[in-house]
């Protein structure tokens, strides 16, 4: 009769402590350009080459945040507008975690990114945070698209050929799992960029999320 009992209150407690999880997820404001995946998602083995010539892999993602972001040096607009309001904030952004948190620049045009070129344009931004990598197609494509981002080269001959590309940033956590994904803000005749002032307020609230997921 007693341990019935005592069965009985803990199932009333679980159901009480789920009760008081779900009014509180109901209460917590939610990012609002940012997407919080239910679970994390693993990325697997990858090799890429960063702009001291480098090799880097998933283990430089461990005991890290990391944001990736993928684009191409010859790029006119997204990119340096993206990546200098990256290495603006964060320091700001950093603030939010324990661990460091550092940036990816993934250039998926190797043609014309070399080791030297993606060094000369990451120093640009003057933010020892921010790493330039490449590598070549049968390693970027499927890195890219686990990271849930995409690219696509161009068909023409031409030197100056321009790569389509995603505009968002990727949440990459200590464990090297992909945890969220931050959006652009989209308007008819408008570059799609990332807003500062947006991302800040965002990445706390994300954070937030997957401490309750």
């Amino acid at each position: 009769m007693f341990r019935n009992l005592i069965i009985v209150m803990l199932s009333a407690a679980a159901v009480v402590a789920g009760v008081l999880l779900y009014l509180l997820l109901q209460h917590q404001p939610l990012p609002k350009q940012a997407l919080v995946y239910p679970q994390p998602r693993n990325l697997a083995e990858f090799t890429l080459t960063d702009q001291d010539n480098k090799a880097r892999s998933r283990a430089d993602l461990m005991d890290k945040w990391t944001l990736a972001f993928v684009g191409y040096t010859f790029c006119p607009d997204i990119c340096p507008l993206t990546l200098a309001k990256l290495a603006g904030v964060q320091e700001e952004l950093a603030a939010n975690v324990t661990q460091p948190l550092q940036i990816w620049f993934i250039s998926v045009d190797p043609q014309r990114d070399t080791p030297e070129q993606l060094k000369q344009y990451v120093d640009y931004f003057n933010q020892p945070a921010l790493t330039g990598l490449t590598a070549g197609h049968d390693q970027l494509f499927p890195f890219v698209r686990e990271l849930g981002l995409m690219y696509a080269m161009s068909s023409t001959t031409e030197q100056d050929y321009l790569v389509d590309h995603s505009a968002s940033v990727v949440l990459i956590n200590p464990l090297g799992q992909v945890d969220a994904i931050f959006k652009p803000e989209m308007a008819p005749g408008e570059v799609p960029l990332i807003n500062r002032e947006q991302l800040l307020s965002d990445f706390p609230l994300v954070l937030n999320q997957l401490q309750l997921r």
